[in-house]
């Protein structure tokens, strides 16, 4: 009886161990949490935001646990490339630099760019940035840093750690221009009214945002784009929009612009 017992508590043993290896490990997303309504920490520490909630709807999709893991914005591309990370859903915008290292869904936004300006700089439209007299800010890593070295390189370009800083920059009258999404330029103009004005007039050659992923992994993007395609059609993109961006999607809409998510 005791061997019987002995048995049956070894193959119970064996089963769990064989179940635990084959069970998937959490899909792990890199995020910098430093951009809401998108990317953000609530008020315990936790991530929060219109970003994770599609992480966590992707995850749903995929019957994947989902671990959201905080990422420096410069760090997400080569933590991907080493493999600390497997997705990057972190409002990054699909560029060509970024598609000869990583591969990229399915735009899952419509993304664009526009300006915030000194008050007394001679940039009017951007067509006048591509200047040697013309000094650019832009956050490191960025999809508008990447812009103003491809399209202004007559420009000075000023790259900057923190968005906070770039921005200070042409609000002091050191930069004439920082470069990033309409959202932002609009929310930085209002904390600056006196000393810079907003042009929202889109930047030419911009492309939407995309999860990113290592190259050659086409089922898991092709799982991805089915999921985008379906998010934005069964509600999931109504939720994220009800819960983190009414008040954004008011602002675009007072300023005449179409909303992008």
């Amino acid at each position: 009886m005791k061997k019987i017992l002995l048995l049956m508590i070894v193959a119970i043993l064996v089963l769990s161990g064989c179940q635990s290896t084959t069970k998937e490990e959490p899909l792990k997303v890199g995020m910098e949490l430093k951009y809401p309504p998108f990317e953000t920490k609530d008020e315990n520490g936790k991530p929060a935001g219109a970003s994770v909630m599609l992480a966590e709807a992707l995850g749903v999709y995929l019957d994947r646990e989902i671990e959201i893991v905080e990422t420096d914005y410069s760090s997400l591309i080569p933590s991907l490339e080493q493999g600390n990370i497997d997705l990057i859903i972190s409002s990054m915008t699909i560029t060509p630099e970024r598609e000869e290292v990583v591969d990229f869904s399915n735009p899952y936004t419509n993304s664009q760019l526009m300006m915030l300006v000194y008050k007394d700089s001679k940039v009017m439209s951007p067509a006048d940035l591509n200047d040697p007299d013309v000094i650019i800010a832009s956050k490191t890593g960025t999809i508008g840093a990447l812009w103003a070295a491809e399209y202004a390189p007559k420009a000075q370009i000023k790259n900057i750690d923190e968005e906070a800083s770039a921005v200070l920059e042409v609000a002091q009258g050191n930069a004439d221009v920082f470069i990033y999404d309409p959202l932002s330029i609009i929310r930085h103009q209002a904390n600056y009214p006196d000393t810079t004005r907003a042009v929202l007039e889109p930047l030419p050659n911009t492309k939407g945002w995309g999860i990113a992923m290592r190259k050659g992994e086409d089922e898991l993007k092709g799982k991805i784009n089915d999921f985008i395609e379906k998010a934005k059609t069964d509600g999931t993109y109504d939720k994220i929009r009800e819960k983190y961006l009414k008040e954004d999607m008011k602002e675009f809409e007072d300023n005449g612009l179409e909303f992008f998510f």
